[in-house]
């Protein structure tokens, strides 16, 4: 009976399961969409990692406030008010980061929802994991990302380090977009693409990541990207040197003068006028 209990409870569970596979970089960080019902958007929810069943689940990262973080080391997890969603950062990930996750919503007396996660970390030689650029008020940056060739499709994404641990949203898409300032250009052909930021201001400055984002499930951030905005290039001087005035009484010279030690000053002084002229 025990045995026939426990089995139910297992098929109850998996058939109640969705699964999703994630795919990130070795070095970058990877930003998963847990999502859920709207009837459990009060109820608390968490992130954990554990082997095939959810009742061993370990490390387990929760919160019960909305439009607030919660971070254990690596991980932080975010749920907002805007959707039916929470999301998880994993930065900096490793080899060792690789398994099985569980998204899960908390109810009280009653299985929750879950949606098991696998995570695989691979490298990549496409794409730098760092890179710096500079640029100058008022003018433009270009960035150059590049990106793994199963993404060829995906959704190009770009944002920006806030000081809380977020990376906020500044465009998306599969070809090409201009948004405000930004502008994103994609080159399947070269597997990468432009964003070009106009009008460059001091708050530019900072830290961005390139990535690419696949079917809404999650997003892989592959090169981070150091801004830096300096003040405008001083502009070159133009035009001929100054030449040193010259006093008509440095240029008079006697008769008396062409004999002797005057013959030796009046050939300096031509010699230096010739310099000038």
């Amino acid at each position: 009976m025990m045995i026939l209990l426990i089995f139910t409870l297992i098929s109850f569970i998996t058939a109640n399961v969705k699964s999703l596979t994630v795919t990130g970089y070795y070095g970058g960080t990877v930003i998963i969409y847990c999502h859920y019902s709207v009837k459990d958007k009060s109820n608390n929810k968490y992130f954990c990692k554990g082997p095939e069943y959810i009742m061993h689940c370990e490390d387990k990262i929760t919160t019960d406030n909305t439009n607030s973080w919660q971070h254990s080391g690596r991980f932080s997890l975010y749920e907002s008010t805007e959707g039916n969603y929470f999301r998880v950062f994993i930065r900096q990930l490793t080899r060792q980061d690789e398994g099985t996750y569980w998204c899960g919503v908390d109810k009280p007396a009653v299985l929750g929802s879950y949606t098991k996660v696998e995570l695989e970390v691979k490298e990549d030689e496409c794409c730098n994991k760092s890179v710096t650029e500079t640029a100058y008020l008022g003018e433009e940056a270009k960035i150059i990302c590049n990106y793994p060739k199963k993404y060829r499709t995906s959704v190009k994404y770009f944002c920006k380090e806030t000081h809380e641990n977020d990376c906020k949203y500044m465009i998306s898409v599969p070809i090409y977009i201009k948004h405000g300032r930004y502008t994103l250009s994609s080159k399947r052909t070269e597997r990468s693409y432009t964003v070009t930021i106009s009008d460059l201001t001091e708050d530019d400055t900072g830290t961005y990541w390139c990535g690419v984002e696949q079917e809404e499930n999650y997003t892989a951030l592959t090169t981070q990207v150091q801004l830096l905005v300096k003040p405008t290039k001083a502009k070159r001087q133009t035009g001929l040197p100054t030449i040193p005035s010259v006093s008509s009484s440095s240029m008079s010279l006697s008769s008396s003068s062409l004999n002797g030690q005057g013959t030796t000053k009046f050939i300096m002084v031509s010699m230096w006028l010739c310099y000038f002229w």
